[in-house]
């Protein structure tokens, strides 16, 4: 997407003046990032994933935070091993072995061309995103609501196993056999699709770049779209960093003033990709706009409504703060 020179980021403001810009830094990353452009990746490993499948991989682990597109491509060697024509003894059928009867209500087109097909694996790999999504937005209710414990991605991966009742009436990991196997080998596979442990352990470059990837690939889709205080799938500017930061295991609220308030102050000089950028009218009264860095003076922004989410040049940087976490 194309931005406006000078409108103003984030909730649909325009605003013609200087703003002073801070940087939060996620985990310390040594060496620059592009600014993308292209097919992002998502940290995915090339010589694992088939090259025809990492685009929609790509896609479909972007939509909310607690699927990845490591998730989804271990997932999918789970369900069928990649092989598109896969058909179960119980009828499950595709690359993301979907039910029949779930497909009617689940199935997207995940390849523009106005149908969406079950034995199509573009459609399916989008379908089993948003779904896997919509198991996770429920698990995570109930969680809230004390009606089931354990991990957001076991409970989801059980979800879409054994179906989201047998979670509930379980109240966690069905002690099905075939779930928990499910779950144990998806889990054991995700590091072999992924630069890097999904909870910022090992290389940082890995994990901030993946990230990064992964933030670049909702800009690069107009399927996601600024909305004010949205989180996954579509993003207002604070849901787009929380969403960003969460991959690399930072827990951060949703709301820009209280994100800027978890930093300590760094030089210009180091700062690095995976840092957040933000804007204030006061010289830091009060955040109220964030974007995240990718290096070489651009960043990744949700904008506001009409702008949508950028990958793009920083804006308005005569006054400028770094921060980072420690």
């Amino acid at each position: 997407m194309k931005r406006v020179l000078y409108a103003a980021a984030g909730f649909g403001l325009f605003l013609f003046v200087t703003l002073p810009i801070f940087f939060i830094s996620g985990p310390a990353d040594t060496d620059e990032a592009s600014s993308g452009g292209g097919e992002a990746d998502g940290g995915l490993l090339s010589d694992v994933v088939p090259a025809v499948y990492r685009g929609i991989v790509t896609r479909a682990g972007s939509i909310c935070p607690t699927i990845t597109p490591a998730v989804v491509a271990a997932q999918i060697e789970a369900e069928s091993n990649w092989n598109p024509n896969s058909r179960s003894a119980v009828g499950a059928t595709g690359i993301s072995q979907f039910m029949p009867a779930t497909w009617a209500s689940k199935g997207r087109d995940g390849d523009g061309d106005g149908k969406a097909d079950i034995d199509n694996p573009f459609d399916a790999i989008y379908s089993q995103g948003h779904y896997d999504c919509e198991l996770a937005s429920s698990v995570i209710a109930l969680k809230a609501a004390k009606s089931i414990s354990g991990n957001d991605l076991d409970l989801t991966l059980a979800a879409y196993n054994s179906g989201l009742g047998n979670v509930i009436k379980h109240r966690g990991v069905p002690p099905f056999k075939e779930t928990k196997g499910y779950v144990a080998k998806i889990r054991a596979k995700i590091a072999d699709y992924d630069g890097g442990p999904l909870d910022g352990g090992g290389s940082a470059n890995g994990n901030v770049q993946s990230a990064i990837d992964w933030a670049t690939a909702i800009a690069n889709d107009d399927s996601h779209h600024y909305v004010l205080g949205a989180s996954g799938p579509h993003y207002d500017c604070s849901g787009l960093s929380q969403a960003f930061m969460a991959r690399l295991g930072k827990s951060l609220p949703h709301r820009a003033n209280e994100q800027a308030k978890l930093g300590r102050p760094i030089s210009e000089a180091q700062a690095k990709p995976g840092d957040l950028i933000f804007w204030s009218h006061n010289g830091g009264g009060h955040y109220y706009h964030v974007a995240i860095y990718i290096g070489n003076g651009r960043m990744i922004s949700a904008d506001n409504e009409r702008m949508g989410i950028n990958v793009e040049p920083i804006y308005w940087k005569e006054q400028t703060s770094f921060r980072t976490y420690l």
